[in-house]
């Protein structure tokens, strides 16, 4: 059996077809986060009204994945990172424990050796740190680990319409990844170490936008950012306030970063051979990227980078919050059948 999971900073997502029915892929997520809230009977009533299960640590509740945002009101101070600053949780023993327990639930009972998982990570590309700790998660529950970036996951998932060759972008919650392909191959790519979070966190710093906490203790008010900026009707082209220009300035500076890199890109010797001069595409994906105006943002970094010439399009792909997990699945099936055509051969 073939799966994928890919652990993002904002939700972890996984995929595997339906053992009954090859030709239906079931998609499960959870958030990266976890609640914590004091060992009081006022606070454990309130969670079993809710009907929300917890777990008990030192002289805590805690209350983790998608209910954890459920119960952040109880406290008011805001859910913990399952990968604070895209780093596994290490030295974070209950965190350690949650991923392994999120990790077990979103993925299949597992039939016979054959069983594996392509993954991903959240924070820098091929970080050791990472890639083995996850690793050795996805080994404890039965499954074949084997890693995948995620822009080359995002090319096999939306890749085709331009036969694997272009350039991906894939945005997340602590780096954007770039990425350079031909025929699916990677040329060259880069990582940048910001994503959607800098942008949360600096709209609340700049916008004033703060809670406090039971004690008094107060913090940046990162989910009514987000809150706000997942409405529909929020557009990075068609800025009516202040909110909305300080979200499309900070989103500016992500992009020019992006646009910077791209065109650094082509003009590489190594692309240059490979591709000549041939305008490529440029498709994006990650969840910071569903935001109105994206595609049309890039494009303007892409100008002002006198990178027009080289570039075909620039499009946001269909559902971006799943791409990459989609293209993790592609990634592991093909493996795997390569796998068995060296083995016939042999």
């Amino acid at each position: 059996m073939m799966t994928a999971i890919d652990y993002g900073g904002y939700a972890i997502r996984s995929a595997f077809r339906n053992p009954t029915d090859p030709k239906a892929v079931t998609f499960l997520s959870e958030r990266s986060e976890y609640a914590v809230l004091p060992m009081l009977d006022s606070f454990r009533d309130a969670i079993g009204r809710l009907g929300i299960s917890y777990a008990k640590c030192e002289d805590s509740y805690v209350v983790f994945g998608n209910k954890a945002d459920q119960v952040r009101w109880l406290s008011r101070k805001p859910c913990a990172p399952l990968f604070a600053d895209g780093h596994v949780p290490t030295t974070d023993a209950p965190a350690r424990q949650i991923l392994n327990i999120l990790t077990q639930s979103m993925l299949p009972t597992h039939s016979g050796r054959d069983s594996q998982c392509c993954f991903t990570t959240s924070g820098v590309r091929n970080d050791p740190r990472n890639v083995e700790f996850l690793s050795r998660l996805i080994r404890m529950h039965g499954f074949a680990p084997m890693f995948c970036s995620p822009t080359e996951a995002t090319m096999l998932a939306c890749g085709s319409v331009n036969n694997f060759t272009g350039v991906a972008v894939c945005m997340g919650t602590d780096i954007t990844e770039v990425s350079l392909f031909r025929y699916g191959s990677e040329i060259i790519a880069e990582t940048l170490d910001v994503g959607s979070n800098w942008v949360d966190i600096e709209m609340a710093k700049q916008l004033q936008m703060k809670v406090w906490d039971d004690t008094g203790n107060c913090y940046l008010d990162l989910a009514a950012v987000r809150e706000w900026k997942h409405d529909r009707s929020v557009h990075l082209r068609n800025s009516t306030g202040e909110r909305e220009r300080t979200l499309s300035r900070l989103y500016g500076v992500i992009l020019s970063r992006v646009a910077r890199t791209i065109r650094q890109f082509v003009a590489s010797e190594s692309v240059e051979k490979a591709i000549g001069t041939s305008p490529l595409a440029v498709i994006c994906a990650g969840g910071p990227t569903q935001i109105g105006g994206f595609a049309n943002a890039m494009t303007e970094r892409l100008v002002e980078q006198d990178t027009a010439s080289r570039i075909q399009s620039v499009s946001v792909v269909e559902n971006p919050s799943l791409a990459v997990v989609r293209g993790l699945l592609i990634f592991g099936e093909l493996e795997s059948r390569r796998g068995r055509a060296v083995e016939f051969a042999a």
